[in-house]
């Protein structure tokens, strides 16, 4: 996102200069080429402003510390600033990071995250910095290839820890417990319904979508979805994409 008025130093069909050799650079959010720029503007991820070295033609701007941040420490750069309170719109941001593999247990804590951050920044129960990091503790345990070993999706297992932490559950709980129980066994259902080969991606936006429907009847949470899966960003980069066979493919 770029600030104020500032101009592109280049004309915009010109490709972009680096140390005397022209190279074209794209933006990871939206695809079209980057330009140097004159202005500050704000990082799509973190939220800082600052002097930009480039931005694309949509004011699209990534700091040099999120550039080179991990897939862990994206996640909670960006979900640390986000006001946003859509979880797929946070979720589909961060998916589109290239720490963030198509396929893996960074998926996980995404899920978990972007439902976390949309829930912080709704007000309606409290969560902070220790909601966030006991989650973190215990997806740690979902590994990767863990639908296929263990017959579970740790994105599943991500909301039902969500659940768990919001409403106090433990093993000893009546209500709390049945209600994380409840929940990961439909996303279950959802992931199991859509088959393999597994995609990460549709499972965390089926996690995400049956969440948001859960917390509202079940626990009363105003969270919604405001944000558009299909035509899938991901599947012309998935070698295994499921195409029609998937809920979110827009066909090509």
């Amino acid at each position: 996102m770029e600030k104020g008025d500032g101009e592109f130093k280049k004309n915009l069909n010109d490709p972009l200069s680096i140390d005397g050799f022209e190279e074209e650079y794209f933006c990871i959010l939206c695809e079209k080429r980057l330009f140097i720029s004159s202005s500050e503007s704000i990082c799509s991820f973190c939220g800082k402003t600052e002097k930009a070295d480039y931005v694309c033609v949509d004011g699209h701007y990534v700091c040099e510390e999120c550039r080179m941040a991990s897939s862990d420490e994206i996640i909670r750069r960006t979900c640390d600033a986000s006001l946003e309170k859509d979880p797929l719109k946070i979720a589909i941001l961060l998916m589109k990071h290239p720490a963030i593999s198509m396929h893996g247990p960074e998926n996980h804590l995404l899920t978990a995250y972007s439902i976390l951050t949309a829930l912080r920044n709704i007000g309606s129960i409290s969560i902070g910095r220790r909601e966030f990091d006991r989650v973190a503790i215990r997806l740690k345990k979902a590994s990767q290839g863990i639908c296929g070993s263990w017959g579970v999706c740790g994105c599943a297992i991500a909301v039902g820890a969500v659940t768990s932490i919001i409403t106090g559950a433990n093993y000893l709980s009546n209500r709390e417990r049945s209600l994380a129980l409840e929940i990961t066994s439909i996303i279950l259902g959802e992931i199991a319904r859509i088959g393999g080969p597994r995609c990460c991606k549709a499972s965390t936006f089926a996690s995400i979508k049956l969440a948001v429907e859960f917390f509202n009847q079940k626990l009363g949470i105003p969270i919604s979805i405001s944000e558009e899966i299909k035509p899938c960003f991901f599947s012309r980069l998935n070698t295994e994409c499921l195409k029609w066979r998937c809920p979110n493919y827009g066909g090509e």
